[in-house]
């Protein structure tokens, strides 16, 4: 399959204490469940019927040939809400880090006054919202949830991580076609986010009945996070096997691709010459 640059390291990991605040959190990387039906095993909610959006708007990365019809590596496009010019002051920083150590001490109280605090003296911070919603969750109040990682997607709407937070929490309440809505929405603000591809796959896979979509979605993430992930390898192996399509829907060497343009164009005229001759 395809490389991807060395230059790229995907993670959503926050180095840097100004990114966990202004995102709220690190990645949020599934692990493939079990189906269990509308709300994962817990109290069943029922799941919303608007329209899917077609997997094909869904945006994937492409693998890129130079005129010899050599792989160029793959430089994806850089994460938007880590390259952007966040500058947070001293005192939510502090304010923060007592927040996040009252949380993770399960003082929930505690650390929900202090996010609170945060979104009232720096509205323009996302991240405590995200903090927010994931208390909201530990309480079980999942509508309260969904409402606070939106409003963190209002404040910023380049938080990725947001997205990822509400889509989680939207499918585990069964709102499988809102939780994809949320994944591609995330992918429109960065086409290259692996774990969005990821999501969206097991989303296709275990709940939407979509294995092809479901494919070239786990493909997406093996390819932009190197290759490296056997788990979700696994995956996609049995996922083909289902769809019995071996090809790949981001590597497409050029000769491949204008063999299949040839084809195409082939099928094009044996069709309208078996019209012609009704």
């Amino acid at each position: 399959m395809a490389t991807v640059s060395s230059k790229f390291r995907p993670t959503l990991a926050a180095s840097m204490l100004v990114s966990v605040l202004v995102s709220g959190c690190s990645s949020v990387v599934p692990v493939k469940p079990q189906a269990k039906g509308p709300a994962d095993g817990a109290d069943a909610v029922t799941s919303r019927q608007a329209p899917i959006v077609s997997p094909a708007e869904a945006p994937l990365p492409r693998q890129v040939y130079n005129p010899a019809g050599e792989k160029v590596p793959y430089v994806p496009i850089p994460n938007p809400y880590t390259t952007g010019d966040a500058s947070v002051p001293g005192e939510a920083k502090s304010i923060f880090v007592v927040a996040s150590d009252r949380l993770q001490a399960g003082d929930l109280k505690g650390a929900s006054a202090k996010f609170r605090m945060l979104t009232e003296k720096y509205p323009s911070l996302a991240g405590p919202w995200v903090k927010l919603g994931a208390i909201a969750e530990k309480q079980e109040k999942y509508t309260v949830a969904i409402e606070r990682y939106k409003k963190a997607i209002s404040v910023n709407r380049n938080n990725v991580n947001a997205y990822i937070a509400l889509g989680l929490v939207q499918r585990r309440q069964g709102y499988f076609s809102d939780a994809q809505h949320t994944y591609l929405d995330a992918l429109r603000v960065w086409r290259d986010f692996p774990e969005a591809h990821l999501n969206l796959a097991v989303l296709y896979d275990l709940y939407l009945n979509k294995a092809e979509a479901a494919q070239k979605h786990y493909e997406a993430y093996y390819f932009l996070t190197g290759e490296k992930d056997e788990k979700v390898h696994k995956w996609l192996v049995e996922v083909k096997h289902r769809t019995g399509i071996d090809g790949s829907f981001i590597d497409v060497p050029p000769a491949k691709a204008a063999k299949t343009t040839a084809a195409e164009s082939d099928d094009a005229v044996t069709v309208a010459a078996t019209k012609g001759a009704d």
